[in-house]
C-alpha cells in the first residue's frame, strides 16, 4: 500500500504508512494506491512534515521531573550522599532511552516517508502518478489478457523508489546552489578552495545529470505503460459501442416491417373518392374553377 498527499501548497507526501493529516481530506483507494488531496486551509500546516517528537519530549521532562522530586524527597528521609547518585542515574538512563527513541522515530520516518517540496519535483511525480492512476483503473479489462492479476506491487514500488530519486535530485540541487554562491560570491580569487568548488559543482552537477535521466526514465516507463492500458481501454470501448450499434439495429430491423408487408393505406382511396365528389359537385353548381 502506497498514500500519497498533495496540499494546496503545492507539496507532496508519499508515504509507506497511512498518515494521520489531521486536516479535511478527499481519499481515493485505486487498489493499492491511495491518492489523498488535502482541502483544508494551507495555513493549518502539514501534520506529517516531521516527526512528532514534542509529545516524546513532554513525556521525557515529566519523567525527569518526578525522578527529582523522588530524589529531593528520598533525600529528605536517607542519606543524600546515596539518594542524589541514583537519580543522577535514572535521570542519565531517561535522558538515554528518550534520545534513542527520537533517533528510532526520525529513522522510521526517514524510512517510510519521503516529502516532496517543490513544485518541479512535484510536477514530475504528478506525472508518474497520474500514469499509475490510469493503470490501476484500467487493469481489471486488461488482467485476463495478460495473465497478470494486478499490478499494484510494480506501479506502487516504482513510486516509491521514483520519490525517494527526486528527493535526491531536490538536495543535490540544494548542493548545487550553495556552491555556486559560494563560488561566484565575494571569495577571493587565489584561495586554494576555490578548486574544490569547482570540482564538488562538476560532480553534484554530474550526478544531478544522472539521477534526472534515470527520473525521466521511470516516469516515461510509467507513461508508456498508461498509454498502451489506456489506448486498449479506448479501442475495447469503440468496439464495444460498435457492436451494440449493430445489435440495436438487428433489433430494429427485426422490428420495424418492410413496406410490401405493411397494412393497407386506406387513405389513397379515400382521397381519390374524395377529389371525384368534390370535382362532381363544382361541375353541378357551376363552380368549377378550371373553366
Amino acid at each position: 500500500m502506497l498514500y500519497v498527499a498533495f496540499d494546496q501548497t503545492g507539496r507532496c507526501l508519499v508515504s509507506r504508512d497511512d498518515p494521520a493529516t489531521g486536516r479535511r481530506a478527499e481519499r481515493a483507494d485505486y487498489n493499492g494506491l491511495v491518492a489523498i488531496v488535502l482541502t483544508g486551509s494551507p495555513e493549518e500546516g502539514w501534520a506529517d512534515a516531521a516527526p512528532d517528537l514534542d509529545s516524546a519530549r513532554l513525556l521525557t521532562g515529566s519523567v525527569m521531573v518526578v525522578v527529582a522530586g523522588a530524589t529531593l524527597a528520598a533525600s529528605a528521609l536517607l542519606n543524600p550522599l546515596l539518594v542524589v547518585p541514583a537519580g543522577a542515574v535514572v535521570g542519565v538512563y531517561v535522558g538515554r532511552r528518550y534520545t534513542a527513541a527520537a533517533a528510532e522515530l526520525e529513522r522510521r520516518w526517514a524510512e517510510r516517508h519521503r516529502v516532496l517540496a517543490t513544485r518541479a519535483e512535484v510536477a514530475r511525480f504528478r506525472r508518474a502518478f497520474d500514469a499509475a492512476r490510469t493503470i490501476l483503473v484500467a487493469w481489471p479489462f486488461l488482467a485476463d489478457l495478460v495473465q497478470v492479476s494486478s499490478p499494484a506491487a510494480e506501479v506502487t514500488a516504482s513510486l516509491w523508489t521514483l520519490s525517494g530519486l527526486l528527493v535526491d535530485h531536490a538536495e543535490l540541487g540544494e548542493q548545487a546552489a550553495g556552491l555556486s554562491d559560494a563560488r561566484f560570491g565575494a571569495l577571493p580569487r587565489e584561495t586554494p578552495v576555490r578548486a574544490a568548488l569547482d570540482d564538488r559543482l562538476t560532480r553534484v552537477d554530474a550526478s544531478q545529470r544522472a539521477l534526472s535521466e534515470e527520473i525521466d526514465r521511470r516516469v516515461a516507463a510509467l507513461t508508456e505503460l498508461a498509454e498502451h492500458c489506456a489506448g486498449f481501454l479506448r479501442t475495447e470501448t469503440a468496439l464495444h459501442a460498435a457492436h451494440e450499434a449493430v445489435r440495436r439495429a438487428d433489433e430494429s430491423l427485426r422490428r420495424v416491417a418492410p413496406p410490401e408487408h405493411a397494412a393497407p393505406d386506406d387513405t389513397r382511396d379515400l382521397s381519390e373518392r374524395t377529389a371525384a365528389i368534390i370535382a362532381a359537385y363544382r361541375a353541378l353548381t357551376g363552380t368549377d374553377v378550371t373553366r
